[in-house]
């Protein structure tokens, strides 16, 4: 009877170890750690060293062709599937993990068959750097088994490698992608009309020196030094951070006509990128070229006008390096050939935010005659003198250049500098519109339209 009894309930056991897991034997706590053991083999061959290990944890090793050797490894403390990379590693193969199976395989065939071999695949997203470009940097940091494919129309890089180099690439990316940052470039570019007492330029020494108790720190180079007693200095141009003083000169000279704005531009730059402001005008030329004696005419054209470029940079401490080039020129055409004459300087220097830099000493000469005369009476030799009147004009005239760059901290906030300008936008537009209504009234126009420039 006992008997009887063991047996039925051995069948009930292989019975229960036959059926479906119940739930709360699906939600019961996963299994202990694997093992950790200690391998110590010294000139082995691989096919005994793998064979150990299968033995050890009862899993499926499969050799590859040609995978055959010699290893000698000391693995402490690790577990089989620890040990297994590392003997595969050290004999120079690759391993590939197939439905729960180790295969061994040559490491120029890992992932060509079956994915999860060697390396693995992943995708990038480039959001504000040349796609292009950030594949080439990273090409030169990827192992001996690793690929990078740009996506430029989707802004995208694939890499596939090792996944200690994939997570290396991650943090590298980070890095070259960082969001960068937005400097808001304000600039006036003003002409100032020089007396006979300044025709080597204004003495800004006085404006920004410590006299009359002026306290900016400024910087001479060139025609910053330059007076009338003392003579003209050299070439050049100085730049300076601007205070009071300089303000209360500008406005000195405004109230006797003798500063004249050329160009307010307010650019939005991102930094390390060149922004441009025109003002101005293209002179086009014919450009004749003859290859093979085939003969091909092009237009080209030439910028003139107040031209201002420059490139913001902001280091760590929230400083601002600015390469300037502020240009007032004017273009002729001789002949067909472009002539140009340019007021130019080109400089970098370093600011902090919201500090105005001012660059001085780009002085003009122009001169003008006008000649009045009598027909033929004024042109007879000597008497036509009685009958005709010159004169000459000569007008000296520095150009001064104030940037100020301010450092947008949040670009999708509101911004105080944007809401003053739409401010001041909408003030000019009652402005105007309330000057159309009075010019309406008088019937000194029919029309009038005035398009809101934003």
């Amino acid at each position: 009877m006992n008997r009887i009894i063991r047996h039925l309930l051995a069948a009930l056991l292989v019975i229960a170890g036959m059926l479906p897991l119940s739930a709360a034997e699906l939600n019961a706590p996963k299994s202990a750690p694997p093992t950790r053991v200690t391998f110590n083999f010294r000139d082995s061959p691989i096919q005994e060293v793998f064979d150990v290990l299968s033995r050890k944890d009862r899993v499926n090793i499969i050799l590859g062709k040609g995978v055959t050797g010699v290893v000698s490894v000391n693995l402490y403390n690790v577990t089989v599937k620890q040990a297994i990379y590392r003997v595969a590693e050290a004999a120079g193969y690759a391993v590939e993990l197939r439905r729960g199976d180790y295969i061994i395989v040559e490491r120029k065939e890992a992932g060509l068959d079956q994915p999860g071999g060697l390396t693995q695949l992943r995708t990038f997203k480039v959001q504000y750097s040349d796609p292009a470009q950030v594949a080439e940097i990273l090409a030169k940091y990827l192992s001996r088994y690793g690929k990078v494919t740009p996506l430029n129309d989707r802004r995208m890089i694939v890499v596939e490698d090792t996944a200690e180099f994939l997570e290396r690439t991650s943090q590298l990316l980070r890095e070259l992608d960082a969001e960068p940052r937005q400097v808001l470039i304000e600039a006036k570019v003003l002409e100032v009309t020089l007396d006979d007492g300044e025709a080597y330029g204004v003495d800004w020494n006085k404006v920004f020196g410590s006299s009359n108790g002026a306290n900016g720190v400024y910087g001479t180079n060139g025609l910053a030094s330059g007076s009338v007693t003392g003579g003209p200095s050299d070439p050049g141009f100085f730049f300076s951070l601007a205070n009071r003083n300089l303000e209360l000169f500008l406005e000195a000279r405004s109230t006797r006509n003798r500063v004249r704005t050329l160009s307010t531009p307010k650019l939005l730059a991102m930094e390390n990128q060149e922004a441009k402001a025109v003002i101005g005008k293209s002179t086009g030329y014919r450009v004749t070229t003859t290859i093979n004696q085939v003969t091909t005419e092009s237009i080209q054209f030439l910028e003139s006008g107040v031209i201002l470029r420059v490139t913001p940079s902001v280091d760590e401490q929230g400083r601002v390096h600015l390469r300037v080039h502020p240009e007032v020129s004017s273009t002729t055409l001789i002949a067909g050939i472009p002539e140009k004459k340019s007021t130019e300087v080109t400089t970098e220097l370093m600011c902090e935010d919201g500090q105005s830099v001012f660059i001085g000493g780009l002085m003009k000469n122009t001169s003008s005659s006008d000649r009045t005369a009598v027909p033929i009476l004024g042109n007879l030799p000597g008497i036509g003198r009685l009958f005709s009147s010159s004169a000459v004009n000569t007008n000296n005239t520095e150009t001064v250049v104030i940037i100020t760059p301010r450092i947008i901290r949040r670009p999708g906030a509101n911004d105080p500098v944007s809401g003053q300008t739409v401010e001041q936008i909408d003030h000019n537009l009652q402005l105007m519109q309330e000057e159309e209504r009075k010019l309406r009234s008088l019937s000194l126009v029919d029309k009038l339209d005035y398009s809101d420039p934003r």
